[in-house]
């Protein structure tokens, strides 16, 4: 796929269109359902056979690499991904533009135009990306106005975490039960988990470790206020593995802020920020929106993750945030 658009490149998540109608969401037809909004199953069937011949030349290309001769069944699981993708790609746009109406944000054609001509126009970035021309003016857009979306923010947003890791689901709903019970013990209760960190105040012009594209598109900046996460460590699903088993990180959101001072030594700006990076950053803004929408996935797809804004093939995968208790008076 092209770098053109990251909203192409790096919300590639998809699933396989599998006979039958499964169950929910409860609108008959629903793909999925952001807020009132549906996404119905015929369109994505429709842009699966888009992609197909793209789908088509990558099999080959592999084939013919392994000395096999073209023409081989597409494998189920590759359908499976780029419907994957195509769910979560429509969801996505539709937690754009809600987001840009509420912030008053419109991208001109203009700049979509400049985006495209630099990747050489929209049938050339269109190649091999499994979407058509007009599809990809969409992506783009999308993608410009995720941007605007994290600059309104960036250099402002700063937020107050506890944070542990678990060695496995049942561990990790455990202790965030806990917390949510009883949001004062946080300190204790995380400091009782040894490796992680109490009262952590992050920026997202900080570089955590991992540079600054990482950093900023990391999930703390994405929760809300008041909430506890739990969501799996990482690599167990792309091994096949059972993710229950695996590690899971625990996030208590102590504070987030958007009154944070300007940017000062070791706090990179909005304005050094590449595309990119505030692509990802944007995306990460959309999470308080996807919880309070709701987004609802039918099993026939697999299921949302709200902590990743993905669609996932496994449920036991699925990251969960919880509102914690009030305080008493």
């Amino acid at each position: 796929m092209r770098r053109l658009s990251a909203l192409v490149a790096s919300v590639v998540v998809a699933l396989l269109v599998l006979a039958g109608c499964g169950t929910g969401p409860e609108r008959a037809g629903a793909a999925a359902i952001v807020g009132n909004t549906v996404i119905p199953i015929d369109e994505i069937q429709s842009n699966l056979r888009t992609a197909v011949p793209d789908l088509r030349i990558a099999v080959d290309q592999q084939a013919a690499q392994q000395g096999i001769a073209p023409g081989a069944p597409i494998p189920p699981q590759l359908l499976a991904q780029e419907s994957r993708r195509l769910v979560t790609v429509r969801v996505l746009h539709e937690l754009i533009a809600e987001q840009s109406r509420r912030d008053g944000i419109v991208v001109a054609p203009q700049r979509v135009d400049a985006a495209l001509a630099r990747a050489g126009g929209a049938e050339a970035a269109a190649q091999g990306s499994g979407f058509d021309p007009a599809t990809i003016r969409g992506l783009v857009a999308d993608q410009l106005a995720a941007g605007d979306i994290g600059r309104e923010v960036f250099d402002r947003l700063s937020v107050t975490i506890d944070y542990a890791t678990a060695p496995d689901r049942a561990s990790a709903e455990a202790l965030a039960r806990r917390v949510a019970a009883d949001p004062s013990r946080a300190p204790q209760l995380f400091g009782q988990q040894g490796a992680g960190a109490n009262g952590l105040t992050l920026r997202p012009g900080q570089d955590q470790g991992g540079g600054i594209r990482s950093s900023a598109s990391s999930l703390l900046f994405g929760l809300p206020a008041g909430t506890v996460t739990i969501t799996p460590g990482g690599s167990s699903q792309s091994r096949g593995q059972d993710p229950a088993q695996g590690p899971w990180s625990v996030i208590h959101v102590r504070e987030r802020t958007l009154d944070a001072p300007p940017p000062g030594p070791g706090i990179t700006p909005a304005s050094a920020v590449d595309d990119d990076t505030m692509f990802g950053f944007g995306l990460r803004q959309l999470q308080p929106l996807a919880l309070e929408q709701g987004v609802t996935v039918s099993p026939r797809y697999g299921a949302w993750d709200p902590t990743q804004l993905d669609v996932v093939d496994n449920p036991g995968a699925v990251g969960v945030v919880t509102p914690v208790s009030a305080a008493t008076p």
